[in-house]
């Protein structure tokens, strides 16, 4: 099937129910899954991207009050995923703090951020006896792994948790037979999920046919420096796919008002541009799914690496940082010379500049992060670097932050 024309239905995700202690619906949990059927590749696994796309596809590839029956959808979050803006209506999201996520600045920070903005959020694959795990503050549900646990850890768990934490909601997963739901149920649980009470089901529907070179066009004058609202309004007017997910987002994100948005003006006005730009950069990305995984990698390290450095200098975006970085790579996920796609492209003359031929500030900064991402240490312009204001710590920094980035869910 080619890149243009997916218009087939496939699996968008799965859902798995999350029942009260009165066997009443609580909620479900939407699981990733490929859109073409077949197993998950755990070499090929993005946590990232698993979540963007269960996201976007329960958002605005289907109706989430109908998929979820009205009642809160649970989506797993990795660190990076807790620190992009979440354009979605907090009544109807759980934030699934995975169990690898640790407590550093950026995830607090983040945390503290989705509370003040209304987020309710759950701790996966909980297996402390006790209640010192450092997230717990931030938490409203705790999902114990019940397989991990005696009868007397677990009660001694709830115990623990009911004592510091008394407004927790605890809810006991990977529950599997009757006499799991009866010791989850006698240990104080609230809430109950696994194969016992109800396996995940695939939910189906249509991917919109997509066309990655518009999408990429798109993402360059999303990233222009001076671009204004009705601009913005009549770029993605020309894109039918990214128009209607727009719609639907902005729904769901205010999804409170009495009244709906119905244009994209509206759309436009109420995710700002900041959603906006993230949705597209997300939308280019998940285009390529028929390149290697570290060649995607690759992309967002330098786009992040870009980005990073930009920012330290004077009359350059971060986003025109970022779009140059991540635009470096398109040669490969396009398999055509840079030149013939960027003649495609209405990218700003300094991006061109500096993604043909490496001059002007942002060609320095391409020319840097390509070098140095290489261990090419000896042959970076470094005097002037300096020039710009930009010091060894400095880049030394950026590279370490959007290394991190890149590779915090690998």
């Amino acid at each position: 099937m080619s890149e243009d024309s997916n218009d087939s239905a496939g699996v968008l995700f799965a859902r798995q129910p999350i029942y009260d202690r009165q066997l009443q619906l609580a909620g479900y949990e939407l699981l990733f899954r490929p859109y073409g059927g077949g197993p998950i590749v755990a070499a090929d696994f993005d946590g990232n991207r698993a979540t963007s796309q269960v996201l976007i596809n329960a958002f605005t590839a289907s109706d989430i009050d109908e998929v979820c029956d009205s009642q809160p959808a649970y989506v797993n979050f990795t660190a990076d995923s807790l620190t992009r803006d979440i354009p979605f209506d907090s009544r109807a999201l759980i934030i699934e703090i995975l169990e690898d996520v640790t407590d550093t600045p950026e995830v607090i920070e983040a945390l503290t951020r989705l509370r003040e903005q209304g987020h309710v959020m759950a701790l996966d694959d909980y297996t402390l006896e006790d209640a010192s795990h450092p997230l717990l503050p931030f938490t409203d549900i705790v999902k114990l792994d019940y397989p991990a646990y005696t009868a007397e850890a677990l009660t001694h768990a709830v115990m623990a948790l009911k004592a510091r934490y008394p407004d927790l909601q605890l809810l006991a997963e990977k529950i599997e037979t009757k006499q799991d739901y009866r010791i989850a149920m006698e240990a104080g649980c609230t809430l109950f999920q696994g194969y016992f009470l109800a396996r995940p089901e695939p939910v189906y529907g249509r991917v919109m046919p997509v066309n990655r070179l518009n999408t990429l066009r798109l993402l360059a004058e999303l990233n222009a420096a001076d671009i204004s609202m009705r601009d913005m309004a009549e770029t993605v007017q020309r894109d039918p796919f990214l128009s209607v997910r727009l719609l639907r987002m902005a729904n769901s994100a205010f999804a409170q008002q009495s009244r709906p948005v119905t244009s994209l003006h509206g759309a436009v006005m109420a995710l700002g541009l900041s959603r906006i730009r993230s949705l597209a950069s997300l939308l280019v990305l998940s285009r390529f799914d028929d390149k290697p995984h570290a060649l995607q990698q690759l992309a967002m390290m330098l786009g992040h690496f870009c980005h990073q450095l930009a920012s330290h200098l004077p009359g350059q975006t971060s986003e025109m940082g970022f779009t140059v970085g991540l635009f470096s790579c398109l040669d490969s996920f396009m398999d055509q010379p840079l030149e013939e796609i960027l003649a495609s492209i209405p990218v700003h003359p300094d991006i061109e500049a500096a993604l043909m031929h490496h001059t002007g500030p942002l060609g320095l900064i391409l020319q840097t992060a390509i070098d140095y991402q290489k261990a090419r240490w000896e042959i970076i312009d470094w005097p002037r670097l300096a020039q710009l204001g930009l010091s060894t710590e400095q880049i030394t920094d950026a590279y370490q932050q959007a290394l991190a980035r890149a590779n915090r869910d690998k």
